[in-house]
């Protein structure tokens, strides 16, 4: 049986230097149209930026790449930086969660983002969104100024706010969207939210997966559901039993049909090689898939699924193919 979980989403990121390389020259094309390589590259270095402390932010972003202002976000969860008509929403992908959670704790359960938007998204990362929400729409009030362009972006935790922060900015707030680059991005929500995202945004959204890299593929693409059986005691059940049969076939059927969670946006696997693919198939290949029974997962989970994953993050390189620096912008530079 394993330890108990760390404390913290991605442990590896301690061990790691997570910051942009000190003579990285800030370059940014505000006018391409649809995916850009450069862009990509910025991007993914404003994610790296949100792993660093508060003083290290300020010097990277106006010292050196010559933004105009930036707002931190409540609990160091990210920035709004601008840059003459380029605005740009990062978040860093730590703490709330850890990754176990995602597939084994309550908070993966599934609640509605907003009245209005189809679909549901993970509960965890609703409640994440939740604490800068309104900081986030209060810096990209103050900061648009002359901003025509406005991208949203970030690692592992941090993709998965940056999906849902897009689509508040695009659906509820009516705010143009330029841009979505993601890297190491988990599920974030249901077929249905997934349908509504991408013809919304699934055009200018570009999700980043490194070969080997765990956590786009988790949660997975099934989970058992919250069940909905309420009865308070077995003298309640039997003394109602057309009752309790109508509650225990709706139960099963929640359970049976589980919550199912789906991806957004435009695939970009990097191969091992360093190339990208945009072919489903090669993702499949690399899908974490539960081998067990559904008998066996209803019985033990989450310990079962606990193991299960931890066993696959000990496969090779798995953790280090997650690394915002050695695993995404080393490739996206080469």
């Amino acid at each position: 049986m394993m330890d108990n979980p760390p404390d913290r989403m991605d442990p590896i990121l301690d061990l790691l230097d997570q910051r942009p390389r000190e003579n990285w020259a800030w370059s940014f094309d505000p006018v391409a149209p649809g995916e850009s390589r450069t862009n990509a590259i910025a991007l993914c270095n404003l994610s790296i930026l949100t792993y660093s402390a508060q003083s290290e932010v300020r010097r990277f972003l106006i010292d050196q790449w010559k933004f105009d202002s930036f707002v931190p976000l409540h609990k160091n969860q990210g920035f709004v930086a601008r840059r003459g008509e380029v605005l740009v929403i990062a978040f860093r992908g730590t703490q709330p969660m850890n990754a176990y959670d995602w597939i084994s704790d309550v908070n993966y359960h599934q609640r509605t983002l907003r009245p209005g938007i189809s679909g549901l998204i993970h509960g965890g990362f609703a409640t994440a969104l939740e604490e800068v929400v309104q900081p986030m729409l209060d810096a990209v009030a103050s900061l648009s100024g002359a901003a025509k362009r406005l991208y949203v972006t970030g690692h592992s935790l941090g993709g998965a706010l940056a999906i849902l922060a897009a689509t508040l900015l695009k659906l509820v707030e009516k705010q143009e969207v330029a841009g979505v680059y993601t890297y190491g991005q988990p599920r974030v929500a249901d077929p249905e939210f997934a349908s509504a995202y991408n013809q919304a945004l699934g055009a200018v959204t570009f999700r980043y997966v490194n070969d080997l890299d765990v956590v786009p593929h988790v949660p997975p693409t099934r989970m058992p559901a919250k069940t909905a059986l309420q009865g308070s005691s077995l003298k309640g059940l039997l003394g109602g039993l057309q009752n309790a049969s109508r509650e225990i076939e709706k139960t099963l059927g929640a359970v049976l049909k589980g919550q199912q969670f789906d991806h957004v946006g435009e695939l970009r696997l990097f191969g091992n090689d360093g190339k990208l693919t945009a072919d489903p198939l090669e993702w499949q290949k690399r899908e974490v898939i539960y081998s067990g029974t559904f008998t066996e997962l209803l019985q033990q989970f989450p310990q079962l699924l606990r193991a299960q994953f931890a066993q696959f993050l000990r496969g090779p390189n798995r953790l280090l193919h997650h690394d915002p620096v050695r695993g995404y912008l080393a490739k996206l530079e080469a």
